[in-house]
């Protein structure tokens, strides 16, 4: 039995019927917490399907020792979300800990982009972001009004792809852009009432790993001295500690997360500048000026070698990715 970081804790993690979801919802159980299993079942494009694997995770989680329940609310709506977030609150009378963790892939080229693959993808990514942590900060605040001590956790879900421009993923990178924008501005609203908000940028062999050009790079990454570094489980590790009591200090922060790496991501600053003084650029002075801010090193401007290559031969091959 591993040490009961979150013993008592209430946690609701959305599309936990598979990959990193289901990983959040077995560790956060692991670690003592009652978990609120959130999946529809649907395809990773977002179509229906028959199955349930939400009641496989829970089944899963009860055999182990702990409490579970399914939920198959539609997060991506506003009524979905906050009915997700009473389940926990009916089961077991509040809730401590949201992990929103929900999404879909539908990657093609901009030009080739519907508005439905746009706004699909935004709906369930940014949209059922906000509308479960809409839900839960409503429930944290009043807590708070009514003079009861504070504890929220919300960890939201970015990519590391942010780092890489993301091309074929344009409506995945706007969304998941979005989230981290939005975690670090609830992070703020949400300190006087004891909730931290953090991000994550993933990195695991999942279904959603195996969407588009970056297949072939991943399917290709070899274990690491008999131990498996693309397992989603180091993933949910991260989270079940910023879930924790002892991660009460970090908020507003975001993390990308592979195997035994982690990296503290300082997405929104900025890492140099020109400056003059008393008077402002013209276009012609920064012909010669721009070049500096790309001298030497210049870390996470391009992808790793083999996910390029992986790249150029999903467009030679006529991959959806090369459009």
């Amino acid at each position: 039995m591993p040490d009961r970081l979150l013993e008592g804790k209430i946690a609701l993690v959305t599309g936990a019927g598979r990959g990193i979801g289901a990983a959040h919802a077995r560790r956060l159980a692991a670690y003592g917490a009652k978990v609120v299993v959130n999946d529809t079942g649907v395809a990773i494009d977002g179509s229906a399907t028959e199955e349930t694997p939400a009641d496989e995770v829970v089944a899963a989680i009860i055999d182990g020792g702990s409490e579970a329940v399914t939920d198959g609310h539609d997060i991506s709506t506003m009524d979905g979300g906050a009915a997700a977030v009473q389940k926990a609150i009916e089961t077991w009378g509040r809730i401590d800990i949201v992990v929103n963790n929900a999404g879909i892939g539908r990657p093609k080229m901009v030009f080739n982009l519907e508005e439905a693959d746009w706004d699909d993808v935004i709906r369930v990514h940014l949209k059922g972001t906000f509308a479960v942590s809409r839900e839960a900060c409503r429930f944290w605040r009043s807590e708070g009004k009514a003079g009861r001590e504070g504890y929220g956790r919300i960890v939201n879900t970015a990519t590391g792809l942010l780092h890489m421009g993301g091309a074929g993923q344009s409506n995945y990178v706007a969304a998941k852009a979005g989230n981290a924008a939005f975690t670090a501005a609830i992070a703020q609203e949400m300190e006087q009432y004891g909730v931290t908000a953090n991000a994550i940028m993933p990195g695991a062999r999942t279904r959603m790993a195996n969407v588009g050009w970056r297949t072939a790079a991943i399917a290709e990454r070899p274990e690491s001295q008999g131990w498996d570094a693309q397992s989603p489980d180091h993933v949910a590790e991260l989270v079940c500690y910023l879930a924790s009591p002892a991660a009460d200090w970090i908020s507003g922060q975001c993390f990308q997360v592979s195997g035994s790496r982690i990296d503290h991501t300082l997405t929104w600053l900025p890492r140099a500048e020109l400056r003059k003084d008393h008077e402002g650029w013209t276009a012609p002075e920064l012909v010669k000026a721009m070049p500096k801010f790309f001298a030497g090193p210049r870390p996470n401007e391009l992808p790793p070698k083999e996910w390029a290559e992986a790249r150029k031969a999903a467009q030679a091959a006529g991959d959806s990715f090369a459009g």
